[in-house]
Parts: C-alpha cells; structure tokens; sequence
C-alpha cells in the first residue's frame, strides 16, 4: 500500500479541539431546512395537479408529510444503532432485502416482454418498472439498494486483509455491486445504475484503491451507459438527442426540459413569487417529482436557487467532515457513501433541470414527491449520524 492510500485509510488524531458546531448539527440542520422548504414547495408545485385529479390541493402534500415522518423516525432509529450493528447485522439485511426486491421487479419485466403481463405486485409506470406493491401503496427497491450497498460495500472493504491492488481482492465487493447494478438496470433505471458507479468509485477510492482501477471502472460505466442506451429502450437515445439540441425537439423529447428552462427564465433574480409558477398549471411535465427545481427557481428566482444549492453544498461538507473524523475505516466509508449517494444525487437532479445533464427520472433527495426517496434518504442521515456518535 503506498504512502498516499495509507494516509486516506487511517488518518491519525490531532489533540487539537475541532472548532465550531459539530458535523452532525450541520448536517441534521441543512436537512430539516431541505425538507421544510421542500414541504412548501411540494404544495406549490403539486397543489394544480392534486385538485385535478383528487378535488383538493392536499393529496400529495399530506402524504409527503406522512412519508416525512416516518422517514424522521427511521433516522432517530439508526442514529442509535451501534455502528458494529449495522456492519454484523443489518448490512446483512438490507442487502438481503434490496436483492430479493430488486429480483422480483427485475423478474416482472422480464415476464413483460416475454409474456406481455407482469408479475403480481410489480408495477409499472411511464415505461418503467422500478416498484413493488399496489396501486396506493408503493415501494421503489432502487431506494433501500443505495443504502444496503453502502453498507455491504464498506463491510468488505474495510477488512484489513483484502488487497484493493489487485482484481482478486475487489471480487465480492465488485461483484456484489455488479448484481445489485444489472438488476436496477434490468428494471429500466440507468439514472440510479449510473448514480451507484459513483458511488461504488468513491467508496474504493477512499478505502485506497489504486487509481488504475478507478480509471478502468469508470471506462466500464461508461461503455455500459453506452450499451444501455444503444441497445435497451430507445427512448434514452431520443433524451440525449432532445439534450443536445432540445429545440428542435419541442413537441417531444425536448419538450420538459425546454419548460423546466422556460420556469428557470422568467423567475428572474428573485422570482415570480412563491405560489405564483406558471409551469405547475401543466405546462412542465413532472414538477412535483423529478424537475420541482424549476418550479422553485421560477418561484424564488436565482437567489433561491442559489439557496438551495448552498444547502446542498453544506450537507455536503458536513459529510465530508464525518467522513474525516470517523475512527474506523468501516464508518468512514459508510459516511463517504451515503454523502456522495444523496448529495451528487441531488446535483444530478439540478443539472438536469437547468440542461446540464440529460434528463434521468432522479428524484431531488428530501423535496421532491416520493415516499421510497424521503424514508431511505432520512434513514441514510441516521446512519450518518450513528458515524459520527461513534467516537
């Protein structure tokens, strides 16, 4: 192991007192803002829709409320679970749980195209099929596998007598991310495959994996991405054509991501005023759920978008800080995983929004419209904060 992996793999303690709040209280305060403002958001954004199709401008507030707060109960759990606990034993679990979900949804479509029908409680949507469950209720597997990965990933890596130098040493824990991987993109997600490479990527690099290998790994998401788009559904290559030149695309693939950019334009610097999006009264396609960004920048303008960045930003560094100060390499690689997970997830969303990225179907973590996102995302941050409790 060289000099520099070593220094990234046991960082030794300074006797000097760290200064200012505590990570994990900047943490837990960038998140309660994200999901309050993201409460009064939801409602603006989702309140035309929610009339339309329920009489009333409550529906999907009240049961983001509901997932909220189940999802802050989630978190208050794990932050007192020992961090042994969730490396002998739920690591287990969840990853359990994540695969034999993930199977399942990957087994009904697979029933789909040979059969035309899907199995019971496999559900599709908008050409997709990522959830299990019922028409009311439904659970979205690609959410727990982010975090059961995490946490399986940073188990493997964290033993000592693993070689990351060689291919033999990243087996299981590469393979285990290449099952996890190829049943997400079997149920049509490449946005979440590609969202998992990267933080499969950060989680070896910071657990010393030499940079070879990240080099090849990120030519294999890469080539893969390329055979996804190529191969599968052709609909992913009509959203990188819209992405390049999405004016000429204005009636079809080009069409949200123009409206989302429209909303972005006329909010100006401070914004038409909260409540008063245009795009909600169903010009913008999806505002509530995966482009509620562009509602918020039209509402509160640059400056609000510039808020919610800097939010993000912050629960970032604090992340980062965990990372840093944890005292085992296990909850050092589990912070690194959960920070990238949920705060590159979020600037994907972003980049989408404002026509950086193609678009990907990825959720804005604690804003956006879904119960799966808001319960794992909360439950992630209670883990984060079991890191930092471990001193």
């Amino acid at each position: 192991m060289t000099a520099s992996r070593t220094a990234r793999t046991a960082r030794p303690r300074t006797g000097a007192a760290p200064r200012g709040p505590a990570p994990e209280l900047v943490l837990v305060a960038a998140v309660a803002i994200l999901c309050g403002f993201g409460l009064v958001m939801l409602y603006s954004a989702s309140q035309v829709l929610s009339i339309t199709r329920f009489d009333h401008p409550w529906h999907y507030v009240g049961r983001q409320a509901i997932w909220l707060t189940i999802g802050v109960a989630l978190a208050l759990v794990a932050a007192r679970i020992p961090l042994r606990v969730w490396r002998d034993q739920l690591a287990w679990v969840l990853m359990g749980a994540a695969v034999l979900s993930l199977g399942w949804v990957a087994a009904g479509e697979i029933s789909r195209r040979l059969t035309g029908s899907l199995l019971p409680f496999v559900i599709q949507e908008n050409d997709a099929t990522r959830w299990v469950g019922t028409a009311s209720v439904r659970f979205q597997p690609s959410e727990l596998a982010k975090l059961a990965l995490v946490l399986w990933l940073a188990r493997d890596l964290s033993d000592r007598g693993r070689d990351l130098g060689t291919w033999r040493g990243l087996r299981a824990p590469l393979g285990a991310a290449g099952v996890v991987a190829l049943l997400v993109m079997v149920g049509d997600d490449l946005g979440t495959t590609l969202l998992l490479g990267l933080v499969v990527v950060a989680m070896l690099w910071m657990a010393g994996a030499p940079r070879r290998t990240i080099g090849a790994l990120f030519a294999l998401m890469a080539a893969g991405a390329v055979a996804a788009i190529r191969f599968l559904q052709g609909f992913r290559a009509n959203r990188i054509t819209a992405f390049l030149n999405p004016s000429e695309h204005t009636s079809g693939a080009g069409y949200q991501l123009l409206q989302s950019q429209i909303g972005l334009a006329s909010g100006g610097l401070f914004g038409s005023g909260a409540g008063y999006s245009r795009a909600k009264w169903g010009f913008l396609p999806e505002a509530h759920t995966d482009f509620i960004a562009a509602v918020i920048g039209e509402e509160f303008g640059l400056l609000g978008t510039l808020f919610l960045v800097t939010t993000i930003a912050i629960f970032l560094g604090a992340g980062f800080a965990i990372s840093m100060r944890a005292t085992s390499l296990f909850g050092r690689l589990v912070a690194i995983g959960i920070t990238v997970w949920i705060g590159v997830q979020a600037l994907i969303n972003i980049g989408v929004t404002v026509g950086l990225l193609p678009t990907k179907g990825i959720t804005l973590p604690f804003i956006s419209y879904g119960g799966s996102s808001m319960m794992l995302s909360l439950m992630g941050v209670g883990v984060l904060v079991a890191v930092a409790r471990d001193r």
